[in-house]
């Protein structure tokens, strides 16, 4: 069977397990955390990304396995404004390949267009990021173009792939992907927000 996964809000309880998983060097590999990640980096991000999540500019969930409420990964909505937000995302090393990043991330797209209302989704994976683009394929996600490296993180012969959803397209996805429909999704106006598995 399947794990089941829950987003939290992220907030401090959550810091340790962050920390841990994000000090991984494979996690930096494709994602814009720093290598090596600082100490308390992982604080340091939550206490930032609150303000944020009440400004309604970003919304960071914790993925929860329910089984062992083991913290896996990280999902975010960010730079919310005018109708569309991007999704960003990642999955501790230990946990890769259980279809974690799939199912967080459709649960993420019903609370961004079913709650906070928004228009459009965008992501912007490494092209070599293949899991990474692979995940976006399979929630319905578009890819609509590749462009140079823009981040001074990554080599400029790197190139970025832009994916987009918008909500007209996506409407019919629930019962589609399995999202459950007695699932309930809070209000954006809550500061500890849970998506139930």
């Amino acid at each position: 069977m399947r794990d089941t996964l829950t987003l939290d809000s992220i907030c401090l309880d959550h810091a340790s397990a962050v920390q841990k998983l994000a000090s991984h060097p494979k996690i930096a590999e494709t994602t814009n955390l720093p290598q090596p990640y600082p100490p308390n980096g992982a604080a340091s991000w939550i206490l930032s990304s609150m303000p944020r999540r009440v400004a309604g500019v970003e919304y960071s969930f914790a993925i929860i396995r329910d089984r062992d409420q083991t913290l896996v990964g990280v999902t975010s909505l960010m730079n919310v404004g005018q109708g569309e937000a991007e999704l960003g995302y990642w999955i501790g090393h230990p946990y890769w390949g259980n279809g974690y990043a799939t199912e967080a991330n459709r649960r993420i797209v019903q609370f961004a267009f079913g709650t906070v209302g928004l228009d459009r989704l965008y992501a912007r994976p490494l092209l070599r990021n293949h899991a990474s683009c692979r995940v976006l394929d399979k929630i319905g996600f578009d890819l609509v173009d590749v462009f140079d490296n823009m981040f001074p993180k990554w080599e400029d012969s790197d190139s970025l792939c832009m994916y987009e959803l918008k909500e007209s397209v996506w409407r019919p996805v629930p019962r589609r992907v399995g999202i459950p429909s007695r699932s309930r999704v809070p209000s954006p106006e809550r500061r500890s927000m849970r998506l139930p598995g």
